[in-house]
């Protein structure tokens, strides 16, 4: 029971940013926490998922185009990606992947895909790139993100579904607009970078305490003083982006 498996989703092919650093960071805090953690990759779009040895399911950033196959290998398995999500099994999608999950894909030549749609949000792809500091506030929790952009989609979504309120950065829609990323269940997209959980171990740990909670299995949280270097970061980051407010 105390073993964490984390599938890792076609990572030849979501593959940007150096988002891999995400499953070394679960590794790295499942281990920490008393865990033995076991990968398991899945390499081809035909390739089956074995939900119940999944524990945590993550999608790293891949190319916009990518999301049309994303789609259709989770439609193949949709009934088992239902439950999965129902019962509260942990996904992480990061960046572009997380249109999948909502409504509606748009391209810049117009033509629209239907998403998975377990997120109420419709995405557009974007003619030029946003890349800046993201600070957000998670919803639900007493911890704060932070992170990078690069964002090639603009994302319309209600607020109350969204997964955090945004300090400094691009909002999921602008910068006017206060939300960021977004979340049904255990079921969390972010535009985040970083990687996004090696730059915030708290969500790593967030996730892996969710993910054995749907098995029974109540874990504590690590001393403060674990992440004290990260909070350091975060520090420095927010001092920074005071001084290009200012200018």
């Amino acid at each position: 029971m105390n073993k964490l498996n984390i599938t890792w989703c076609w990572p030849d092919v979501l593959n940007l940013h150096g988002d891999r650093g995400n499953v070394m960071a679960l590794e790295r805090i499942g281990k920490k926490m008393g865990l033995s953690v076991e990968v398991h990759k899945t390499t081809n779009f035909g390739d089956s998922l074995d939900f119940k040895q999944t524990d945590v399911l993550l999608l790293n950033p891949g190319e916009f185009k990518s999301n049309e196959y994303i789609v259709n290998a989770f439609r193949n398995v949709k009934d088992q990606l239902d439950a999965y999500i129902e019962e509260g099994g942990v996904i992480l999608t990061v960046g572009t992947t997380g249109a999948a999950f909502g409504k509606t894909i748009r391209r810049l030549d117009g033509s629209t895909i239907s998403g998975l749609g377990y997120l109420d949000m419709e995405c557009a792809e974007r003619d030029n790139i946003v890349g800046d500091d993201l600070i957000t506030r998670m919803r639900g929790t007493d911890f704060e993100l932070n992170g990078s952009q690069i964002q090639v989609m603009d994302t319309t979504l209600s607020s109350d579904v969204a997964l955090s309120d945004v300090e400094y950065g691009y909002g999921n829609n602008g910068y006017e607009e206060k939300h960021e990323g977004a979340r049904y269940k255990n079921l969390i997209f972010t535009n985040m970078l970083g990687p996004v959980l090696v730059k915030n171990p708290w969500l790593a740990q967030h996730l892996i305490q969710k993910a054995m909670e749907r098995k029974g299995v109540s874990i504590p949280e690590l001393p403060v003083e674990t992440f004290e270097l990260e909070r350091k970061s975060l520090e420095c980051i927010r001092k920074y982006n005071r001084t290009k407010a200012d200018k």
